[in-house]
């Protein structure tokens, strides 16, 4: 972990790229933050320090299944869900795509 009164060191992206290993050695003295044209990329971290970040965190839940789980979670917050849900009528008059602008154009 870094000391507090460290400034966290910042690489080009050439710079780490060509210095990768002492980058990752680097990385057990603190963070190291990646830019390029003035814009901070990503962070190399130490492991133990990644770990003691995400400790305790679930990991992201995917797939088809976990959607549908927060989808019921969504209905029972608004009380039961859509039943008896009528959307407002939308009128739509649909174009005819064949029909010449009224612009003039030939």
């Amino acid at each position: 972990m870094p000391v507090p009164s460290q400034k966290t060191r910042r690489l080009g992206v050439a710079e780490a790229k060509s210095k990768l290993s002492e980058v990752l050695r680097d990385a057990a003295q603190g963070p190291l933050v990646i830019h390029s044209r003035g814009k901070d990329l990503a962070v190399v971290l130490a492991i133990e320090d990644y770990e003691r970040l995400t400790a305790g965190q679930q990991p992201a839940r995917a797939g088809g299944a976990a959607f549908l789980q927060r989808v019921e979670a969504l209905k029972l917050r608004h009380d039961g869900g859509g039943e008896g849900f009528e959307p407002a009528r939308l009128d739509l008059v649909p174009a005819d795509p064949f029909a010449r602008s009224k612009t003039g154009r030939r």
